[in-house]
């Protein structure tokens, strides 16, 4: 349910950040141009597409690119892609590399797909983007590094695809614009970046059901702004810092599932005073537990069991 949630939320956020942003049944412009080559590398992307059900049916060039399904383009900057949003389009196929030729894009959706191939490393040449949704595909690879390069990023959603392995870049902790950041469900491994504390604008950071180690960095607890933490389901160890227990905008922390250990602060309703879902459930946690959290107002949801917490310090 909390898993649901943290996505509904990252959706949310997509659609606020995104508002009109396709023009599925926009008017058609005149066809006086390709936009430096946005027309030829939209097209290559067809290419690579097998299975779309008619969705791209409206890709050829009879019509301005600027009126195809999916695309939207820039009232300043004639014929220049500034949206792709190809949400259960029913897409198979690879994306192609020449998606790195649409300079002016700023939201890329493939998300509920049946996308299959690596993501192209050329996404990093799309230094306007500010939202990207590649969520509940068949990607496989490795999250490209230069990825960072997208320095106008404020939400990247590249969750649920079993088949994406290999580590989280450092280089994504040094995106000073990143909001949110969904990398749950999939088969990434290796530890938390560091440089996850450099993310100061962060509201969300889900990075749930892959195969993390290691420890929790204490600097993400130094983000006045995080809300949402949730790192369940993984392999993480350790104890949590003290940080994290201070972070007054905490709405929810879910560090479920993993092979933590210590003492919980006595009184976290003064440390969490935002907090709504408090989840440490599956790990090693011992000592008394704090009661002063259940007296909490804000608190919607508790799980603590199947830790070493006496179970008479345990609410009913």
């Amino acid at each position: 349910m909390l898993l649901h949630r943290i996505k509904c939320l990252l959706l949310l956020l997509l659609l606020l950040f995104s508002t009109a942003a396709t023009n599925r049944a926009g008017a058609t412009l005149p066809l006086l141009g390709n936009g430096g080559g946005n027309e030829g590398a939209l097209l290559a992307f067809k290419a690579e597409i097998s299975g779309h059900s008619g969705v791209l049916a409206s890709w050829n060039q009879s019509t301005s690119h600027c009126s195809w399904e999916g695309v939207m383009c820039s009232r300043r900057h004639r014929w220049r892609v500034v949206a792709l949003d190809l949400s259960a389009g029913g897409l198979a196929g690879t994306i192609s590399p020449a998606i790195g030729n649409l300079t002016f894009l700023r939201l890329l959706n493939l998300s509920i797909n049946t996308l299959q191939g690596e993501i192209p490393p050329s996404i990093g040449s799309l230094r306007r983007l500010r939202r990207i949704d590649l969520t509940t595909n068949m990607l496989t690879g490795v999250i490209p590094s230069n990825i960072s390069r997208c320095t106008s990023l404020r939400l990247m959603r590249i969750g649920s695809n079993k088949r994406l392995q290999g580590s989280i870049p450092d280089e994504i902790g040094n995106m000073p614009s990143l909001v949110a950041l969904g990398l749950y469900d999939n088969s990434i491994t290796g530890t938390i970046p560091r440089s996850f504390g450099n993310l100061s604008q962060s509201i969300i950071l889900s990075l749930s059901n892959n195969h993390l180690e290691g420890s929790i960095p204490a600097r993400i607890g130094n983000n006045p702004h995080l809300r949402f933490l949730q790192l369940s389901s993984n392999n993480l160890s350790g104890l949590l810092a003290p940080s994290l227990y201070n972070l007054s905008s905490l709405n929810t922390l879910s560090v479920a599932d993993n092979r933590l250990h210590g003492r919980l602060p006595p009184d976290l309703r003064k440390s969490l005073p935002s907090i709504q879902q408090f989840l440490i459930a599956r790990n090693l946690f011992s000592g008394p537990f704090p009661l002063s959290l259940t007296n909490l107002s804000s608190l919607q949801l508790l799980g603590v069991r199947l830790n070493s917490l006496p179970e008479l310090f345990l609410p009913k």
